[in-house]
């Protein structure tokens, strides 16, 4: 009798790579075309046939730090404390030299928090 070698049982390996692709792929698609419901208060406001709209003003205001710590508001120069005299809704932009102590910047950002002004720029230049 004719004797047939058995083959020996391969194991299949599966090539999961291409279903985490997809998987990632759809993952990124739902997350780029979800959209998210802000939550609101639901507030009927009063409705009335008088009255101005609410303009507020913000002026900017430039403040410019020199290297010896020197302080100037819009061109003149103030003490650190009288940035607290600044309103809340001002625009502020800082222009502090390369060279200004470290310091001195932190300082006037913190007078500019106390006085609650949130708004600030720091302006550089693009190489």
């Amino acid at each position: 009798m004719i004797e047939f070698r058995k083959k020996k049982d391969d194991e299949s390996i599966l090539d999961i790579a291409p279903l985490v692709d997809m998987v990632f792929l759809l993952l990124i698609f739902f997350l780029l075309t979800n959209t998210y419901q802000k939550h609101q208060i639901g507030v009927s406001l009063p409705v009335t046939e008088t009255g101005n709209e609410a303009k507020v003003e913000k002026k900017t205001y430039l403040i410019e730090i020199k290297p010896d710590g020197t302080i100037l508001l819009n061109g003149k120069k103030v003490s650190i404390n009288q940035l607290k005299k600044l309103p809340k809704t001002a625009e502020v932009d800082i222009a502090g030299d390369r060279k200004v102590n470290y310091e001195t910047f932190m300082e006037v950002l913190d007078r500019l928090k106390e006085a609650g002004i949130n708004n600030v720029n720091l302006l550089t230049i693009k190489k």
